[in-house]
């Protein structure tokens, strides 16, 4: 067992008494015999200078020692060379000539430069107990990072204890205290609203939900999002939005659930562009603008200490202020024009059930193709996730088609695999029938078994209607009598919604 606590521990310059490694794993040239080639490498790849202005910013941490090892009777630096580096670049900017204005300018701000003239070390007794030491540091779990959740709530707590945000930005000038600060506010927004499902109430309290909030902050971060939602952060660390506490707690339902049944994940929201991204930005964009039709009457005061889910630069957290009465001679949603009674025994007409509106857009939020795929299918699946079912089926059947095809060809490319060369072809044409039949007997000898039926069904035609086979998605493509509508158009997605998810994972 490792025991470093009868190690001797001195004080030594950093610009006479101790050497940068030339062994050092960090670094990037091979055998370097001078130490201003050593120096110069832990500063470009090594990020030096971030912790030169660490130091000269927020102070010299001392809660862990360097360790050193004498080699041919002079002190090496085994353990802490990026240290030691801004340490000797901060007595002397010249050993770094690329940054040295830099260094300089930072180091003025030391109240006593010559106070880290000095290091605190440990002597390590050889070179075997060394390497444990450093191979316990690096390549062990000693220390766990903090997840973004965590990260958040450091700083949410700062700002709970009273602290204001510039403050914080002084009291930790090498952090991005505005991110963190942020982000505290955007996850305790989603967890205060009120969502109708009690399953995604629950879920804000999993660690499920914890572990996804990457997959928030790729949403809330990116530019549509902000500008759809109005949310901002003012320079006193309050954050507001534009969009109504109505239109918010639909657009977060939709994000959490989403998030709920793994559809909305990293993975899936790999980049602005993917396909899942395109198409979450456009359902959100609807939520708001249907939000905002139904509440274009006059809403009524809400009771007493409610939220009235108005509009309009909604303080995060904060209460929105009430809804002046109606003018004389209006009428409120339910209540007859100002001064005339309700008839005795008379009730208000109830509200007819909003009708659920029909999706416009195939999900694809589990169609992630690698990026191995030829840029041809990534590209017609990103279109196919944007193309609106309810006014272009036809448009989205033949696009079904064609991206079946063209996945089950590329993942029989990924496989290595020539499906001409299997016999699968028409006078050295593959056609989309060939592609099924060639993935069938893929299927029947290299599994899952589940998705033979499936397969079949799709192929043949036998185990689902008409305009769910093979022979319908030819139809589309050839038959110029032959048309499809919206819903024939989804159906036909979601029998080939687990064929595309498999050949999307060669």
């Amino acid at each position: 067992m490792l025991d470093t606590s009868n190690w001797p521990e001195v004080e030594l310059d950093v610009l006479k008494d101790v050497q940068l490694d030339a062994k050092n794993v960090r670094l990037e040239v091979t055998d370097a015999k001078v130490e201003a080639d050593i120096i110069e490498d832990l500063f470009v790849n090594e990020d030096a200078l971030g912790l030169v202005e660490g130091i000269c910013k927020v102070g010299y941490l001392t809660h862990e020692t360097p360790v050193v090892l004498k080699r041919r009777g002079k002190y090496v630096m085994v353990e802490g060379n990026r240290r030691l580096a801004a340490l000797k670049a901060i007595q002397n900017p010249m050993l770094v000539p690329d940054y040295r204005a830099r260094v300089a300018s930072l180091a003025a701000l030391l109240p006593d430069r010559a106070a880290l003239a000095k290091v605190r070390v440990m002597i390590a007794p050889n070179q075997t107990e060394a390497d444990q030491l450093i191979a316990a540091i690096h390549t062990g779990n000693l220390r766990r990072a903090w997840s973004p959740s965590r990260q958040a709530a450091f700083f949410q707590a700062q700002i709970d204890a009273g602290r204001k945000l510039g403050e914080l930005l002084t009291r930790y000038p090498t952090i991005d205290v505005r991110k963190f600060v942020f982000r505290a506010h955007i996850i305790n927004l989603f967890k205060s609203v009120k969502y109708d499902d009690a399953e995604l109430q629950d879920f804000l309290a999993t660690k499920k939900w914890a572990r996804g909030l990457s997959t928030l902050a790729r949403i809330y971060e990116s530019k549509e999002f902000l500008d759809l939602t109005g949310l901002s952060m003012a320079s006193d660390g309050n954050v507001s939005k534009t969009i109504s506490d109505v239109a918010f707690k639909h657009v977060a339902t939709a994000i959490v659930r989403g998030m709920y049944e793994e559809n909305i994940n990293t993975r899936s929201l790999n980049s602005v562009s993917s396909p899942r991204y395109t198409q979450l930005m456009r359902e959100l964009r609807q939520i708001v603008a249907e939000a905002g039709d139904a509440s274009s009457p006059a809403p009524t005061s809400p009771p007493a200490g409610t939220n009235s889910g108005g509009s309009g630069n909604t303080p995060v957290g904060g209460s929105a202020g009430t809804t002046p009465a109606s003018p004389t001679g209006t009428s409120s949603p339910g209540k007859p024009p100002t001064g005339e009674p309700i008839p005795t025994g008379s009730k208000p007409s109830p509200k007819p059930p909003a009708k659920k509106k029909k999706p416009r857009n195939l999900d694809l939020g589990q169609i992630k193709p690698p990026t191995s795929y030829p840029e041809a299918v990534i590209l017609l699946l990103g279109e196919l996730s944007e193309v609106d079912v309810q006014k272009f089926p036809n448009a989205t059947f033949l696009m079904v088609r064609a991206v079946l095809e063209k996945s089950i060809k590329a993942f029989a490319e990924a496989k290595s695999i020539d499906i001409k060369g299997s016999g699968n072809n028409q006078n050295g044409r593959v056609q989309l029938s060939h592609a099924l039949n060639w993935l069938l007997d893929y299927v029947k000898s290299n599994g899952p078994k589940y998705l033979i039926q499936v397969i079949e069904g799709v192929r043949s035609g036998k185990l689902v209607t008409y305009t769910n086979s093979g022979d319908s998605l030819n139809a589309i493509n050839h038959n110029h009598h032959f048309l499809v509508d919206a819903d024939q158009a989804f159906s036909m997605w979601s029998s080939i919604d687990s064929i595309m998810r498999y050949v999307m994972k060669p």
